[in-house]
């Protein structure tokens, strides 16, 4: 199995490239600190794993992980170090192609697990983001479930930019009403501002504006 590590730190690329050519299995370890460098030397000798950090943009302002996608056979499977722990960033990477996500704070220990498993044909998620994903998952039920359809609508017309009469003059309530829809709505979500709501709306996938 022949892998190849993508990082600008150079220090965590050596020692990586070292305890992995003790693995059983591994022959072969690419180390590269620049991500153009590695798809103008690799693309026509592709790796069997490529490990990247999300964050590097020296191939193009979208990343090196659509880049190597674009460029690689779709047999390379692709594991990403992401500092970035929210379940979108995730959701994202995925879509993009990823077949692994760790964390930069992870183990050796569950940096080889990752390893195996991708090489196996399965999808890797670390540990730590495991439990962020699930927690969300949980949060974001919570949350749906306990407001009502009318809230609900409320709640996607406040996140549209329409304000209390504009609300009520649609589904045809009194201002009054509306607004108390709304301040459950809030009292819900647990913050004190509209625009701290919205936010909160758009984090948690209750609100999805048009351009996203």
């Amino acid at each position: 199995m022949n892998i190849v590590l993508v990082d600008e730190n150079l220090l965590l690329l050596s020692a990586l490239r070292k305890l992995l050519l003790l693995m059983s299995g591994i022959s072969e370890v690419d180390i590269y600190v620049d991500g153009k460098v590695f798809l103008d030397e690799k693309s026509n000798n592709p790796p069997d794993i490529l490990v990247i950090d999300l964050d590097s943009h020296t191939v193009s302002e979208t990343g090196l992980l659509p880049a190597s996608r674009a460029l690689l056979p779709a047999s390379v499977k692709i594991i990403v170090f992401s500092s970035a722990t929210d379940v979108q960033n995730m959701k994202h990477t995925i879509k993009l192609g990823a077949n692994g996500i760790i964390s930069k704070t992870v183990s050796y220990e569950e940096f080889q697990e990752a390893i195996l498993q991708v090489s196996e044909g399965k999808q890797y998620i670390g540990q730590a983001l495991r439990d962020n994903l699930i927690h969300s998952v949980f949060t974001d039920d919570q949350i749906a479930l306990h407001l009502s359809p009318r809230e609900k609508e409320v709640l996607v017309k406040v996140c549209s930019g329409q304000t209390i009469k504009e609300i009520a003059y649609d589904l045809k309530l009194s201002a009054h009403t509306v607004q108390y829809y709304h301040r459950s709505v809030m009292d819900k979500c647990k913050v004190k501002r509209t625009t701290d709501l919205i936010v909160y709306a758009i984090k948690h996938r209750l609100y999805i504006p048009e351009n996203l």
